[in-house]
């Protein structure tokens, strides 16, 4: 199993749970030594790619059986995304509402890669997928989670290789699926069925586990799209300077429209200044890199950030509170002191 760099935190060594220190999250593709992991049961043994199979079945005229060569057949695709486990961020929840259950992420559940495979449509279309399919139920080493066909057809992939490599055991090699946009649970490792549906699944991963549940245990929605977010790199809260020059570094993402702009205050929200983006655009499931350089004269500072899609979708100051603490994307905030 591949080495993991020894700076990540460590939540749970077994199954491997860790999440990548904020100031070391790369503003381009993260390296796989850095990439955080995010896993529901222990992983399997490794799998040859090929010993692996993946099979087809349900709403569609005909079952498939599909060995790693056969994916050769079809043409593949290339998307650079965000995966971001949706308890990302689930820290910040305790002080808003208490403690919310599971792994107590701070904002390093999150990373960019290059993904390459064959896109999912492909192969539904060769199974001949029936208008009554609704979810897709994926299976891989345990772990059932039904995910919507109709994201599937848009943007799903069967991911073969990461940043250029051939998929490293630990983030679901030889297969996995790729749903760019949509949170971590969706993006099965080890991937090894899809039963097609006419409704939605009955998984508890799909009824329970990653289902919002606010403080009078009503249910708000799934947890499948990942909202619009920014968040510092630098300074580091509780940071003291020197007045003169500060530079602001960041990074900001959303589910597929791209970004229009970066805000920062230093007042906690009463004003805003736009940061630039700097660096490559990789595309709309990509992460941004935003930086903004002001001089500031001694005092106590309250940052926040925000970002804007160019649909005019804006990340909120706050968030509801939730049982889980999924979908944390209120404003991330920051205090900094400058001093003679």
């Amino acid at each position: 199993m591949e080495t993991k760099d020894s700076r990540l935190i460590v939540h749970q060594e077994s199954p491997p749970n860790s999440e990548t220190p904020i100031e070391l999250l790369d503003a381009g593709l993260t390296p796989i030594p850095l990439f955080f992991t995010r896993n529901n049961f222990p992983p399997p043994a490794e799998i040859a790619p090929e010993a692996w199979r993946l099979e087809i079945d349900g709403e569609v005229e005909r079952g498939l059986s599909i060995g790693f060569a056969d994916l050769g057949k079809w043409p593949r695709k290339t998307v650079v995304s965000v995966l971001e486990c949706t308890g990302n961020g689930r820290g910040r929840f305790e002080p808003i509402g208490g403690k919310a259950e599971g792994l107590p992420w701070g904002e390093g559940a999150v990373a960019n890669a290059e993904w390459q495979g064959v896109p999912v449509r492909h192969l539904l279309e060769e199974a001949g997928l029936r208008p009554s399919a609704l979810q897709a139920e994926c299976r891989g080493a345990g772990l059932v989670r039904g995910v919507e066909v109709e994201k599937l057809i848009a943007d799903g992939l069967l991911a073969t290789e990461m940043n250029g490599r051939p998929l490293p055991h630990l983030h679901g090699g030889p297969v996995r699926l790729v749903v760019p946009g949509w949170g971590g649970i969706n993006w099965i490792k080890w991937i090894e069925s899809m039963t097609l549906l006419d409704h939605e699944s009955p998984s508890s991963f799909n009824q329970d586990g990653y289902v919002i549940w606010d403080k009078e245990g009503r249910d708000r929605g799934k947890a499948t799209e990942m909202p619009i977010k920014s968040i510092f790199k630098s300074p580091r809260d509780g940071a003291s300077l020197r007045p003169g020059e500060i530079e602001i570094e960041g990074l900001a993402w959303s589910p597929g429209v791209p970004l229009e702009k970066v805000e920062i205050s230093f007042d906690d929200g009463d004003s805003w200044e736009e940061a630039a983006f700097v660096g490559q655009d990789r595309g709309p499931f990509s992460w941004r890199e935003f930086r903004l350089r002001k001089n500031l004269l001694a005092g106590l500072y309250r940052l926040a950030c925000r970002a804007t899609d160019i649909q005019g979708k804006t990340q909120p100051p706050t968030v509801e509170w939730n049982k889980k603490g999924y979908l944390m994307n209120a404003w991330h905030r920051l205090a900094i002191a400058v001093t003679d």
